[in-house]
């Protein structure tokens, strides 16, 4: 079972990854379009699809509703949740893609930390010291490459504020890292819950807090302008949110089960 979880795990996140960096890089139409520029709209669309995906699995599978949770426990990972997704998107406007992907293999360091923190784990001396291992390696990788160097936007256009975008995804890191560890410990505190339940749960308060910004951020009505005028990319905002919400079930399963 973990072998096929790591399976699909892989499968659908390189799958979205590829999807993600094609919308946001990427023109519409290609070579003479415009780029798709609005964050929220993507973390709002995501989470959107989410809902409606996990609602329909809640119907059809009908599982027993969690008795000993408190609504309220759901809006902690998914506001970290929808910052992580955030931070990620808007780093991509001081780092360029590579280097996006490439830092993100830091997770394990600030994974281990935060179950430390939230779960009281214990980690053995060897996952400290391939933690450690992995960090410096992607260090010495990223600063010796020109291509994964930080300063260029997503566009591959030079720009100020580099390490704005290190904050950003230093945030990312903080936050998906809280997210999966939160999960983790409401899966250990309440044995009743189900992996469906958490899914709409989070992605409900996720979708109304998204729609709730983007409307804020005065988005709404230029990324919705955008995707009408575009057709091309409503198939990859499905095909994005489809690769998301079949992940995150391998991801609670993984965390629920192993």
């Amino acid at each position: 079972r973990l072998l096929l979880c790591s399976l699909m795990l892989n499968i659908t996140f390189v799958m979205w990854g590829v999807l993600q960096e094609r919308m946001l890089t990427r023109r519409y139409p290609r070579f003479t379009g415009e780029y798709f520029v609005y964050s929220y709209a993507l973390v709002f669309t995501n989470r959107f699809w989410t809902l409606v995906m996990s609602t329909m699995l809640l119907l059809y599978m009908k599982p027993r509703s969690s008795r000993t949770t408190v609504i309220y426990e759901y809006s902690f990972p998914s506001i970290s949740n929808m910052l992580s997704s955030w931070c990620q998107y808007e780093a991509l406007r001081y780092v360029s893609f590579p280097a996006t992907t490439l830092f993100k293999s830091f997770k394990l360091a600030p994974v281990m930390a935060m179950g430390k923190l939230l779960g009281n784990k214990s980690y053995p001396q060897y996952d400290y010291v391939v933690a450690l291992l992995i960090g410096v390696g992607i260090t010495m990788f990223m600063t010796s490459t020109d291509d994964l160097r930080f300063g260029y936007d997503v566009y591959g256009d030079e720009v100020s504020g580099a390490w704005t975008g290190v904050m950003l995804l230093s945030l990312f890191l903080f936050f998906d890292s809280f997210t999966s560890q939160f999960q983790s410990r409401m899966f250990q505190r309440h044995q009743d819950l189900s992996m469906v339940e958490l899914m709409f749960a989070t992605s409900a308060f996720s979708t109304v807090l998204s729609f709730v910004t983007l409307v804020h951020t005065k988005e709404l009505g230029p990324a919705y302008n955008f995707v009408m005028e575009h057709s091309e990319i409503h198939v990859h905002f499905f095909l994005f949110s489809i690769c998301s919400t079949i992940g995150q079930l391998f991801i609670f399963y993984t965390i629920k089960n192993f």
